[in-house]
């Protein structure tokens, strides 16, 4: 009898020690030990170095549109602490002057009423802007996806253009030291108005477009237009949940060179800007939510004329949750046993 009061005790031990170095590791150590994979990208002057963080595709969980709505509180609050807590790692990687986030912030706001709107404005601000010193300094720049204002499944209206721009109020082109970021909404045709005569052949100021829909990767007069006013020397987009760098002839445009960019290959991408090239950078999702394993943040840093851009892979949270569901069912079938079998 003492010997299997003996082994409860041992099993309970093991239990619960299993437990806490399960929840240890999926919450705090996994973290710590995938940014240590991450590849640190050097500036020569850091004076004259602007570094660039991108957060692509967060899509926020919406309050109604879960598959099984029980667990919705359970989703939302998972999925919003993974996405703070893979950020805070990449932006303290980082250190960066710039932040562009690239669109579909939220997944439902085209559809949410004005209330669930700013509710998730608020998880916004609290998942991303938490008022640490690493922001301060930071330039921060919000690009509308179209699960923000619409576009895809549902039309963009004025009102939720208007709802998006009173959230995340700011200039269509923002400038960082020899660097002038401009917004494209391929949603609505929208290009900043730019009267300032453009050589793509001058470095002195690095041109970078920031859309939500890729353009080169879908070519139509519109985007003919963002290329011929605005000239830029790189564009970086999003939206297809996936990294791939779209290389061409800046003046001849006919020939797309396509590089996907993925863990198994990734490293240090280098570029000189204004030479002859035009590039396309489309930017992972760094949501666990969207229907891939291959998550994570851009990071870019421009010199002069020289840009470098790597992709900051993030940890799978799926690995962690069925790890924590194993051991769930385990060790509950293991106290059903021995509570309806004491001999065992």
């Amino acid at each position: 009898m003492r010997r299997l009061r003996k082994t409860k005790v041992f099993f309970l031990f093991c239990a619960c020690l299993t437990c806490v170095v399960s929840v240890l590791y999926g919450e705090y150590l996994v973290y710590y030990l995938n940014s240590t994979k991450w590849l640190p990208v050097s500036c020569k002057n850091q004076q004259e170095c602007v570094r660039i963080l991108f957060v692509a595709d967060p899509q926020i969980i919406g309050n109604w549109n879960e598959v099984f709505h029980p667990i919705t509180p359970f989703s939302i609050y998972d999925s919003d602490r993974y996405l703070k807590k893979t950020f805070k790692y990449a932006q303290a990687f980082v250190k960066p002057d710039v932040i562009a986030f690239l669109g579909d912030l939220m997944d439902e706001a085209h559809i949410a009423s004005d209330e669930d709107f700013y509710s998730y404005i608020r998880r916004i601000f609290n998942i991303f802007l938490d008022g640490s010193d690493l922001s301060k300094n930071v330039k921060h720049i919000w690009i509308p996806g179209d699960n923000d204002i619409g576009g895809e499944d549902t039309k963009v209206t004025p009102k939720k253009l208007q709802r998006f721009e009173r959230a995340f109020s700011q200039p269509s082109i923002t400038v960082v030291k020899n660097v002038t970021f401009f917004k494209i909404n391929r949603l609505t045709s929208i290009i900043p108005v730019y009267k300032k005569e453009r050589d793509f052949y001058n470095v002195r100021e690095i041109f970078v477009g920031l859309s939500h829909v890729p353009l080169m990767f879908k070519p139509s007069p519109f985007v003919d237009k963002v290329i011929n006013k605005m000239l830029p020397h790189v564009l970086f987009t999003a939206h297809e949940h996936k990294s791939m760098i779209i290389k061409t002839d800046a003046l001849l445009r006919q020939d797309f060179h396509i590089t996907p960019v993925t863990p198994e290959n990734t490293k240090i991408f280098q570029f000189t800007l204004g030479s002859t090239d035009m590039y396309e950078i489309m930017v992972p999702t760094c949501s666990y939510r969207m229907g891939t394993t291959k998550i994570g943040f851009g990071y870019a840093a421009i010199e002069r004329n020289e840009l470098k851009f790597t992709i900051l892979w993030s940890p799978s949270r799926f690995e962690v949750l069925a790890v924590y569901l194993f051991l769930f069912i385990f060790f509950t079938l293991a106290a059903f046993c021995i509570k309806c079998c004491p001999k065992i």
